[in-house]
């Protein structure tokens, strides 16, 4: 464990999404791609709050347990962590080699960087990729790196390093991990080049210990399903304050959904906040909301800052009832 003091970017999209969140910024290396016969070799975390990186280093591959359950120690006392690609790679990575192990948590919520810039940026457009080291050069970001090498080269050396115990290698290693979890911090204001609000409607978010994963309208009804994280309750209901919200909450799959009415009329899709009990003030900056009614859509165009706000202080509402 060692601090670097880096310049952390933040901005009121982050802050309406992860404010009082602890979040690391996370990247690890593998002696492959299918986490069924490859080994955790190397977790590097940076955490926000303290500014601190930590790397949990297998020796050798004998030593992937250890570094492993170090490693996720950290991550699993997290909120949430950032990536890139992390959701098609990382974090699946890691679950299935704790199931190898035996290890039992529930990962944070994963903010990952590749999947706001793949689906809702207009740098897409503009760079020949999306591989990380593309994207921090078009951020400006190239003088800023140290190492030299790729993932690729980073499993080969270090099948050399297992065999020769060469410092000089392990700290190349070392390093190009480090350097790719601090560009990462770095990368966190690409999130200003992106449509932040659709990429959470789509991605989803943390809403207080729930982990909201699916976001939906059809017809008459708002749809929103996700993972429990810092709960564990079981709960099955109708109505809310007279409204009739359907809700259901399971311990064991550790999920949750939450089923709302909608009204339609003239190209419009409303929710009632009056009858949800939400207080109006929070919506009252909204062009989208009048006399106590919120527009979630507009001819088919979705609002999603107000949707995602909604869903937010529903969550909290309701959980402050029932909890």
């Amino acid at each position: 464990m060692y601090t670097c003091d880096e310049n952390i970017y933040t901005s009121n999209l982050l802050r309406f999404y992860f404010e009082g969140k602890k979040i690391g910024v996370l990247d690890i290396e593998t002696t492959g791609l299918n986490p069924s016969w490859s080994k955790f070799i190397l977790g590097g975390l940076y955490e926000l709050g303290s500014k601190t990186m930590h790397q949990f280093f297998a020796e050798n591959r004998a030593e992937e347990k250890t570094a492993l359950a170090g490693f996720m120690e950290r991550v699993l006392a997290l909120d949430m962590v950032v990536t890139y690609n992390g959701r098609h790679f990382d974090l699946p990575f890691l679950q299935k080699r704790m199931e190898a192990f035996a290890m039992n948590g529930r990962l944070p919520y994963n903010l990952d960087l590749y999947l706001v810039l793949n689906g809702h940026s207009p740098i897409k457009k503009l760079v020949p990729n999306l591989k990380q080291k593309t994207v921090e050069n078009y951020m400006g970001l190239w003088e800023t790196r140290t190492d030299e090498i790729s993932g690729a080269e980073s499993v080969t050396l270090y099948d050399t390093y297992e065999k020769t115990g060469d410092k000089a290698l392990g700290e190349k290693i070392l390093l190009h991990n480090s350097d790719d979890v601090l560009q990462l911090v770095r990368l966190l204001r690409v999130t200003s080049k992106s449509d932040f609000h659709k990429a959470m409607f789509h991605l989803g978010f943390p809403a207080g210990p729930l982990i909201v994963e699916k976001i939906k309208t059809s017809g008459n009804t708002l749809m929103v399903s996700g993972k429990q994280h810092d709960i564990c309750i079981d709960y099955r209901g109708f109505s809310f304050r007279d409204w009739p919200v359907e809700m259901r909450f399971d311990s064991k799959g550790a999920d949750f959904f939450l089923k709302f009415p909608l009204i339609r009329n003239a190209g419009l899709c409303v929710i009632d906040l009056d009858a949800a009990g939400i207080c109006r003030s929070s919506f009252e900056v909204y062009p989208s909301y009048g006399d106590g009614f919120l527009t979630l859509e507009k001819q088919n165009d979705k609002n999603f800052m107000e949707t995602n706000h909604f869903i937010k202080v529903f969550i909290k509402r309701f959980l402050q009832t029932i909890l």
